[in-house]
Parts: structure tokens; sequence; C-alpha cells
């Protein structure tokens, strides 16, 4: 049961780690867009961010899974693996929201009123 919770505890902080090297392709990404770089940079950045954004969605499904498992296995509930994962998640796609609406204004532009 201690060994679970140490794996579970574990798991949170190799989130925590994984979502702070998104922040960081986040960030190359985000001054490529004004910055001139090579396009295989570029693609290279894209590709790891789809890479770690893949992964911090599985490993956070297996932290919320395996923190369901342990009420079954100890009847011990632990919310805070739980809702911490929640935010990261949460705090993930809001920062892939904001550089598809960057990306998006950059290449496309912004037009006021929906014009013609």
């Amino acid at each position: 049961m201690l060994a679970f919770r140490r794996i579970l505890a574990f798991s949170s902080r190799v989130h925590t780690y994984l979502l702070a090297l998104y922040l960081f392709f986040a960030l190359l990404f985000a001054l490529f867009l004004y910055f001139p770089v090579s396009e295989d940079l570029v693609s290279f950045v894209t590709l790891a961010q789809r890479l770690l954004g893949w992964t911090i969605f599985l490993e956070g499904a297996w932290i919320i899974l395996a923190s369901i498992y342990q009420v079954f296995y100890s009847r011990v509930m632990c919310l805070q693996p739980i809702i911490m994962t929640v935010l990261r998640m949460a705090v993930y796609f809001a920062i892939s929201i904001v550089l598809d609406i960057l990306n998006k204004i950059i290449l496309e532009g912004f037009s006021f009123g929906g014009g013609v």
C-alpha cells in the first residue's frame, strides 16, 4: 500500500516535470512565431510538443486511474494527486489553446467584423 502511494507520488512528480518541459517547448514555439528560424527546427519543436502532449495526457490518465484503483486496494482516497493532475491537465490545455490562437493570428491575420 505504501509502495503504491510512493509510485503514485513519483508519477505525479514526473507529470509536473513533463509539463515544465512542455512549457519550455511552448515558449520556443511562441518565440519562433516572432523570430525567423528554419523549418526543420519548427517541425522538430512541433513534433516534440505533440509527443509531450500525448505523454502528458496519458500520464495524467494513468495517475487518475491509479488513484481510483488505490481506493479499492487500500480503502483510502487521496484526492491530492487527482486534483493536481486535473490542474496540470487544465494548464496544458490552456497553453495549447493559447498557442493555437497565436499561431492562427500570426499566420492568417485578424479580421474584425468577418469581412468578405
